[in-house]
């Protein structure tokens, strides 16, 4: 009987269990790592800023600074925030800034590989003299078409990239201005965050319905050259960006050099003066890059790489490139560089007159700006504004004079807003907190005009609370 009632309990492992570190901030994962999309480092810091419900500058500040090796900011004082801000093209490039920031957010959110969202895998082949930005740039399909998906709206590092002109996958212009305040916007600052403007905040991307991408393709502010051009540069810094994984170590300063003598050898039969020529630079200039003594920057590279036609990765790859075969080749059979200047277009004044005249008297919205109403015709807008003066003025002044009701409409919509949400909160029986207001409001960035406040507060006291 006691046997029978015996128990037999399971035997519990009483050996310490291994648990995983925890991160200060949250491990949020970048977009796009491998991909030519990569998000950019600026863009990351924005994003994990706002994941925290903070601002940038003060994740900057209180956080990620006082993990900073090197002293970059002296003090945490708003002017020396607008100094970082200011040199924020240095954050997506190659210098000390960069490891410190990269090692700062690795251990604030334990995630690995952040240094793939700058080019410091490139710092001791690519100058950073003229390869960034200093102001934003972004597609607004892209931005549109992942609001709609309700993807992670985020900034590409390819964007940030000075020779980058047009969107890899709609072949359009970058936008380079704010569609509701018209300014340029910096590449990080106090209040910016991934797809609104850092001024204004207002949405950047498109407010009317995509177009395909062979729409797009077609768009008149594009030229096939300039497409077949830009599409080429595009592919091949995607191609670049994407391959750092590729490498078994970075590229050393003197691969340029190695690949340099190498092609002069294969194409001119090593006459520096003869190869200088053919790709338009001085004689001189070449010879210091093939003796390593300077480095090119990035647009003349891929000019050579152009001319060529080969990739930038085969310029990088000396040991690849001594496999490729070259045709003797001379001025008439070099194909065209991208970045040289066609020949000059006589100017048709009556022509310009008339389209300047036309476009003022219609009733067009939005109205054009003046730098496309130079493109469709052509012309330099400088060239245009010496002619005509005062109707650039007057196209102008419509241009601004749209935005400037653009935004009055907004601002009236997002009081409208306001009013609604307050009424909606309150007869829910949840106070309506600036907060919470701001949660559900369509462009929350809005609540920071005077005139939304306003209508804010005054429904809180209509409605006493």
């Amino acid at each position: 009987m006691l046997a029978n009632g015996l128990v037999t309990y399971e035997c519990w492992d009483l050996k310490k269990l291994s648990i995983p570190s925890r991160s200060r901030l949250y491990q949020l994962e970048p977009v796009g790592i491998r991909t030519p999309m990569v998000e950019s480092l600026t863009g990351y810091i924005e994003r994990l800023a706002e994941a925290h419900c903070v601002t940038p500058d003060v994740l900057i500040s209180r956080t990620i600074t006082p993990l900073l090796k090197q002293i970059f900011l002296k003090s945490r004082t708003s002017r020396e925030l607008r100094s970082l801000f200011d040199r924020a093209t240095a954050i997506n490039g190659t210098g000390n800034i960069v490891i410190d920031l990269v090692q700062a957010l690795h251990k604030l959110t334990l995630i690995e590989d952040l240094h793939l969202l700058t080019l410091l895998f490139w710092s001791e082949i690519i100058p950073t003299r003229n390869l960034f930005r200093t102001q934003s740039a972004w597609c607004t399909v892209c931005y549109e078409e992942w609001r709609l998906a309700k993807q992670v709206i985020y900034k590409p590092l390819l964007w940030t990239i000075n020779s980058v002109k047009v969107c890899p996958l709609h072949k359009i212009y970058l936008c380079l201005q704010c569609p509701h305040c018209q300014q340029e916007l910096p590449l990080l600052s106090w209040r910016s965050r991934p797809g609104y403007c850092s001024k204004c905040g207002g949405w950047l991307g498109m407010n009317f319905p995509v177009k395909s991408s062979s729409e797009l393709t077609d768009c008149s502010t594009l030229s096939k050259e300039e497409l077949h051009s830009q599409t080429w540069i595009v592919e091949v810094i995607g191609e670049l960006i994407s391959s750092t994984l590729s490498f078994n170590s970075p590229p050393a300063k003197g691969e340029i050099a190695k690949s340099l003598s190498l092609v002069i050898n294969a194409v001119t039969n090593g006459n520096i003066a003869e190869f200088a020529r053919l790709m338009g630079i001085p004689k001189n200039t070449l010879w210091m890059w093939q003796t390593g003594k300077a480095l090119p920057v990035l647009d003349i590279l891929l000019k050579i790489c152009y001319r060529l036609e080969i990739s930038l990765l085969d310029l990088l790859k000396p040991e690849q490139l001594a496999a490729k075969s070259f045709t003797k080749i001379s001025h008439k059979t070099i194909r065209r560089s991208p970045t040289l200047r066609a020949s000059p277009k006589l100017f048709d004044a009556n022509q310009v007159q008339d389209t300047l005249l036309a476009i003022l008297a219609s009733d067009n919205q939005p109205p054009l700006t003046m730098e496309e109403v130079a493109t469709g015709l052509g012309y330099n807008r400088r060239t245009i504004f010496s002619h005509f003066p005062d109707l650039c003025r007057a196209i102008s002044a419509k241009y601004r004079s749209y935005g400037k009701a653009c935004h009055t409409e907004k601002i009236q919509q997002s009081c409208r807003e306001v009013k609604q949400i307050v009424l909606k909160l309150h007869n829910q029986g949840e106070y309506p907190s600036e907060a919470r207001v701001s949660e559900i409001m369509t462009h929350p960035g809005y609540l920071r005009y005077k005139q939304v406040r306003a209508a804010l507060n005054e429904t809180r006291r209509e409605i006493g609370v």
